[in-house]
């Protein structure tokens, strides 16, 4: 591999010592570096630390936001409620996109770099999205979702805020958990 990308063995030793910390490869001696398997606990852990973290933000940024970040939120809302009446062929991928845009914008707001880099690892962590497996129904609620935690956010109800991210977050979690009992895992990633 250090020959493939012409770099020496130094620093590849020590990005798969790094991502072997982070629990993303194992390392078995005179055999190579593997990738981790991902499983139904880890989609469950990553569930349930969003739901902590953005319930948490989304507190912090009814608490600390700025009218740019209000405005920027209902921009996205609108954004992906065009995107539901026109249907695009890349329809989903740019859900996803705004989606991912919408919930690292309320970190953001929160004004917490901490906060917004845990986030991000979550998100990067997170193998399954939401709305590849959601009906129309699932979709308009999750924009409903979206504008209701604006509104909260706006009016600076940071309980409020809190307690609808956290049943956002929870809602996504259980559709995808009834997706995964719908359908098999995917097969194990080959070595690197």
């Amino acid at each position: 591999m250090a020959q493939e990308l012409g770099i020496s063995r130094s620093p590849l030793r020590a990005a798969f010592r790094r991502l072997s910390d982070d629990g993303l490869v194992f390392i078995e001696p005179n055999r190579g570096v593997f990738v981790s398997d991902w499983t139904e606990s880890d989609d469950d852990d990553t569930f349930d630390l969003r739901m902590l973290i953005e319930a948490h933000a989304a507190k912090l940024a009814a608490q600390r936001r700025q009218p740019e970040h209000i405005s920027q939120m209902h921009a996205i809302n609108d954004a992906m409620e065009s995107l539901i009446s026109r249907r695009p062929a890349d329809f989903l991928a740019q859900m996803e996109i705004e989606n991912r845009e919408f919930h690292t914008l309320i970190a953001r707001a929160a004004a917490s770099p901490r906060l917004t880099a845990i986030m991000n690892g979550l998100f990067q962590a997170q193998r399954l999205t939401g709305f590849f497996y959601a009906t129309d129904e699932q979709i308009h609620g999750s924009l409903a979702d979206h504008k209701r935690i604006t509104q909260a956010i706006e009016c600076k109800d940071g309980h409020l805020a809190h307690a609808l991210m956290e049943d956002h977050i929870r809602n996504a979690w259980d559709r995808l958990k009834t997706q995964r009992r719908r359908a098999p895992m995917a097969p194990s990633r080959p070595a690197v």
